[in-house]
């Protein structure tokens, strides 16, 4: 029967769930003020209590530890009681009532009437959900004369309220219809809606229970009212299946038909499935008996199925007991025999499920008279301790003021001293540190110092000697090319001599090309002048060094295309730009095969002047990616018809982009050519006209 009259009282728990509220306290929870956020997370602990009561519980922890933290014990157990409110939802009993418990020793310690009653009225609803109903009623009791005694008319109302249920528990229906009236009439003094709909609907229900059809219909139609005021339409829908059920009582099956059909779709829309199964047995019942057997078939299956989904026993027993009428109704006994044996079925599982629920009220009732004689032994324990302690303090005083008196001019002279010789001792250990650091510091110091000139002298005698090598074997291999030229234009040469000739020229011409490489690399090494930046046109010099590579690409039968729309005049450094295109193009032409194309392109935006490489040769690997811009590094690609690779064409190239504050980029894959693409910021010049 508590089973019972618990199934019908959790949905109106379930569906006060404000969420609207419960995303403005999440909003205003990123406020910085401690007591704000303490009093936000009470109220959201509280407002998470019935459909999510594990959030609960964290709210509530939260809140105690900042009220630790901010010394406001007053509060501590509200933040307990709202803990062991979730626990209760959770069905874990002893859990709540460890928490009620102690909110109750917290408060009772604090002096704090409000959270008394509360802790009171917590622990009577416990009981009272557990069927142990001289207990609830004791503590519904206590929790109502403190709430009078200090004027706090919701709590008045409250346990007003739970003293009614408990009542109607026990067919003590006329104090329940008096108590349940005067916290209606405490409602209305403080105004608000929710609250005078929720006294309204439970007034409804008490007269549905005593067949008061006609009274229940009253409350209801006057909870009905309120509820659209606060445009609460769960619990409008679940007054609506309540005054389906009186007028199906009452015989008026048509009124019974449309309020529930309201009621239903707003419920169906919600996806409130704890109350689904009833709703659907309401509206077959009255299709049923309206003679509309069919739909009421459709609706009683359908109950049966949503009871089912979420394992209402209940449900399904009184969906298999409808439907085994309906057979017998339509005089199909195969079905009406099916029917009812599993509602027979249901039922004695249901017989076997109240059993196990007294076995656990009557193990829950034993671990709380436990829990209690503990806590009664604890309390004598303590009260013995603390006499004992007493006791021990002020023998303990004594001795003190006496051990005092003898030994404070010592002790005090014994102090200083100590400390003075420790402080003295200290600081001479310091300063022997300190001037030990101090002379290791000097001798690094001078090391390095020694180290750093050796090093300097070392690197410009490595420069002068790179420059005194490059310059005197630079004028040798130009003469020894200008020979070899000489020697070609007689004409009179064998073809064997002539091709020992041209690889004469491509020798000397490989070695030229690396001295000017390293001197390349050694100036830009040793400059330390501003970089010197002139107005040009970009387009025309992009020209000029395409044009100058076309013979080496028509040699190897490669086509090299420009496209630019690089018609204004830029500012910067002209000779460092001519050399990064100059090592670009002779790279893409130097290992791509005869018959590739060489694409360069050039462009300007945002201030931004970008060039594209784009050639089909071999690319790179992953390998080569790591070792593309260092010097003398020669990668796994060779060039296609012998030229010469000494590995700093794209080191200098990486040096002059960084000089002018620009970026370099490759997108290759290893056997699907490459894509060099370098932006340099420039200074647009807008040409005069005349």
């Amino acid at each position: 029967m508590l089973g019972s009259f618990l199934l019908l009282i959790i949905p109106v728990l379930l569906v006060s769930q404000n969420m609207q509220r419960i995303d403005s306290l999440k909003n205003k929870l990123k406020q910085p003020s401690l007591q704000n956020r303490y009093n936000l997370l009470t109220n959201l602990a509280w407002e998470f209590r019935f459909a999510y009561p594990d959030s609960t519980i964290i709210y509530g922890e939260q809140a105690f530890a900042l009220a630790n933290e901010l010394h406001l014990p007053a509060d501590q157990a509200r933040s307990l009681n709202y803990i062991g409110v979730a626990y209760n939802y959770k069905g874990e009993r002893l859990k709540a009532y460890d928490f009620f418990t102690r909110a109750l020793e917290v408060s009772t310690r604090q002096n704090d009437s409000t959270q008394i009653a509360h802790s009171n009225n917590n622990l009577g609803r416990l009981f009272y959900e557990q069927g142990i109903l001289a207990k609830a009623y004791s503590y519904f009791v206590k929790a109502y004369n403190i709430f009078k005694k200090t004027g706090d008319l919701s709590g008045i109302a409250y346990t007003l309220q739970s003293l009614a249920r408990l009542q109607g528990l026990q067919k003590d229906f006329i104090q329940a219809e008096k108590n349940y009236i005067e916290a209606y009439q405490i409602r209305l003094r403080l105004h608000n809606n929710h609250d005078i709909m929720s006294a309204l609907t439970m007034l409804g229900r008490l007269y549905h229970d005593r067949k008061e059809f006609e009274k229940s219909d009253h409350f209801l139609l006057r909870a009905d009212s309120f509820g659209r005021l606060d445009h609460d339409e769960i619990n409008i829908a679940e007054i609506k299946i309540l005054l389906a059920k009186n007028y199906i009582e009452m015989g008026r099956l048509n009124e019974a038909e449309k309020v529930a059909e309201n009621g239903a779709k707003v419920i169906s829309k919600s996806q409130y499935t704890r109350v689904q199964p009833e709703t659907m047995l309401i509206l077959g019942k009255i299709k049923f008996q309206k003679g509309n057997k069919k739909e009421a078939e459709s609706y009683f299956k359908s109950s049966l199925k949503l009871a089912i989904e979420i394992k209402d026993l209940q449900g399904q027993m009184n969906a298999f007991q409808l439907l085994w009428k309906l057979a017998e109704a339509n005089q199909n006994k195969q079905d009406a025999v099916h029917y009812m044996n599993q509602y027979l079925i249901l039922n004695d599982s249901i017989k076997d499920l109240d059993l196990a629920r007294q076995v656990d009220r009557l193990h829950f009732q034993l671990e709380i008279e436990k829990k209690e004689k503990e806590n009664e032994l604890l309390k004598l324990n303590e009260a013995h301790q603390a006499v004992v302690i007493d006791r021990q303090r002020n023998q303990n005083l004594l001795l003190f003021i006496v051990l005092l008196l003898a030994v404070s001019s010592a002790g005090v002279v014994l102090y200083y001293s100590r400390k003075r010789i420790q402080a003295n001792l200290l600081l001479k250990a310091q300063n022997k540190f300190i001037e030990l650091q101090r002379k290791q510091i000097g001798k690094r110091n001078a090391d390095l110092s020694t180290q750093n000139q050796k090093l300097g002298e070392l690197n410009h005698e490595k420069d002068m000697l790179m420059n005194i090598v490059a310059h005197d074997l630079k004028s040798p291999l130009a003469r020894i090319i200008g020979l070899a030229n000489l020697l070609g234009s007689d004409g009179q040469l064998l073809p064997s001599q002539q091709e020992y000739l041209q690889l004469l020229k491509n020798v000397t011409q490989s070695n030229l090309d690396l001295i000017v490489d390293l001197l390349d690399v050694n100036a830009l090494q040793t400059e330390n002048e501003e970089l010197k930046a002139s107005v040009f046109q970009a387009g025309q010099l992009l020209e000029e060094r395409i044009a100058f590579y076309q013979y080496l690409s028509i040699n190897k039968k490669i086509d090299l295309q420009l496209t630019h729309d690089l018609d204004k005049q830029v500012k910067t450094n002209p000779g460092y730009l001519s050399r990064i295109v100059d090592n670009l193009v002779s790279n893409a032409i130097k290992f791509s095969s005869n018959g590739a194309k060489v694409i360069v392109d050039g462009t300007i935006l945002n201030g931004s002047l970008t060039l594209t490489v784009k050639d089909n040769g071999p690319g790179f690997s992953e390998d080569d990616k790591l070792l593309l811009y260092q010097r003398f590094k020669k990668l796994s690609a060779r060039p296609t018809a012998g030229e010469s690779s000494n590995g700093l064409g794209l080191a200098i190239v990486k040096t002059l982009i960084e000089r002018l504050h620009g970026e370099i980029s490759l997108k290759s894959e290893q056997g699907k050519g490459s894509e060099f693409t370098v932006r340099l910021p420039v200074k647009v010049v807008e040409s005069i006209s005349a």
